[in-house]
């Protein structure tokens, strides 16, 4: 984090299983000066509860970032990919007593498709998916609980295949990260509010694809589109932390 009496700048950053500078790092690099604020909220996804709701996840972010002390100044929230239902979410908690404006970078909103197929690609990590992802059903903790414990027994087969059956604890963290990033997917799926959730905040879009980008819920008048170069999807690059920069610099006030 940078600091200063300027405007924040506040990212929905997961901490990646690879040694990779996330999107807050890059761009506390390219705007110096100003603070920039990382929320993550794998953590909370990583404690006891297996599903957190979406509004309260972002409730538990704002609560972070409000105790940081950013209390001063227009707060600019980067939500990147999936990210982008919680950054709505934190900007319009935000916007109820300050002035915000939510970015959202080639946004995505998780339908049940993006669900099992990130199951299916965490399962396979332990060798051919051989199992059906579960069906989705309208309890969330339930379905976190089938996809855990079939990404449990999948680990416990591989160890015990191997003659390493004692070994399978050594993969308890990565289950507990699979099993919250598949309840961060959930939760944003199960948002119906999402359209609504920003509130009073701006609404700033920058999508590789402007000609298919939507807001849920929302008039397309409702919040700005600019076209960016096409990105990976899904991944946060150099170029792609200088293109956030760059839209939002020209934004950010300093004294």
């Amino acid at each position: 984090m940078s600091g200063g009496d300027t405007d924040p700048i506040l990212v929905a950053d997961f901490q990646a299983m690879s040694m990779s500078p996330r999107m807050s790092e890059m761009l506390s690099e390219r705007i110096p000066g100003h603070a920039v604020f990382q929320i993550d909220p794998i953590g909370v996804l990583s404690e006891d509860r297996r599903y957190v709701p979406m509004p309260e996840l972002a409730a538990a972010c704002v609560d972070e970032f409000l105790g940081s002390g950013a209390d001063q100044g227009h707060v600019h929230v980067i939500g990147h990919c999936s990210a982008s239902p919680l950054a709505l979410r934190v900007a319009g908690l935000l916007a109820s007593t300050r002035s915000v404006t939510a970015v959202l970078v080639n946004p995505m909103w998780p339908v049940d498709d993006d669900v099992t197929l990130k199951f299916t690609e965490f399962l396979s990590k332990f060798g051919p998916a051989t199992h059906t992802p579960p069906e989705l059903t309208t309890d969330p903790d339930l379905d976190m609980s089938k996809m855990e414990r079939i990404l449990l027994d999948k680990v416990s087969a591989l160890a015990a295949s191997t003659g390493l059956s004692g070994s399978a604890g050594a993969f308890s963290d990565l289950i507990v990260w699979y099993r919250a990033w598949l309840a961060f997917l959930l939760a944003g799926r199960n948002d119906t509010q999402i359209g609504l959730a920003a509130g009073r905040s701006a609404v700033t879009v920058l999508s590789d694809s402007p000609s298919t980008v939507a807001v849920p819920g929302r008039d397309e008048d409702a919040y700005l589109v600019r076209e960016m170069p096409a990105q990976p999807v899904g991944t946060v690059t150099p170029e792609l932390a200088e293109i956030v920069a760059t839209t939002i610099v020209p934004n950010l006030r300093t004294v």
